[in-house]
């Protein structure tokens, strides 16, 4: 992801966290863990947050990025996704999104009935 038009220790931060991403495919796993922690020290210090893709990325318990199939493993299982840290074994669960049509909360059997209507 290139950033532009950000403030500097912000894009510090990011980058630390490609430069993690870069380190742990190439299995220097504690060099990786030393910059997340770096940046999330810098997310914290100047009160920004780390966007959602980065944040997924990295385990909460031992601060490698998650790298399918050398830190992670991802499992889909009743449409949640189980991703487990292969270092330390932390787990977290996502649900799949729905339907953009499931999720308005209109019964099937009435959606005829709002399209009628307007």
């Amino acid at each position: 992801m290139k950033v532009k038009n950000v403030k500097p220790y912000k894009r510090r931060s990011l980058e630390l966290i490609e430069m993690a991403i870069d380190m742990t495919k190439n299995r220097e796993y504690q060099l990786a863990r030393e910059y997340t922690k770096l940046a999330i020290t810098y997310s914290r210090k100047f009160r920004f947050k780390i966007p959602i893709e980065y944040k997924r990325s990295i385990c909460r318990k031992c601060y490698v990025p998650l790298v399918i199939g050398l830190t992670e493993r991802r499992r889909i299982k009743n449409k949640v996704v189980i991703r487990t840290c292969l270092l330390c074994g932390w787990v977290r669960r996502y649900e799949l999104k729905r339907d953009s049509k499931e999720g308005k909360g209109i019964p099937p059997r009435h959606k005829n009935r709002q399209e009628r209507t307007q």
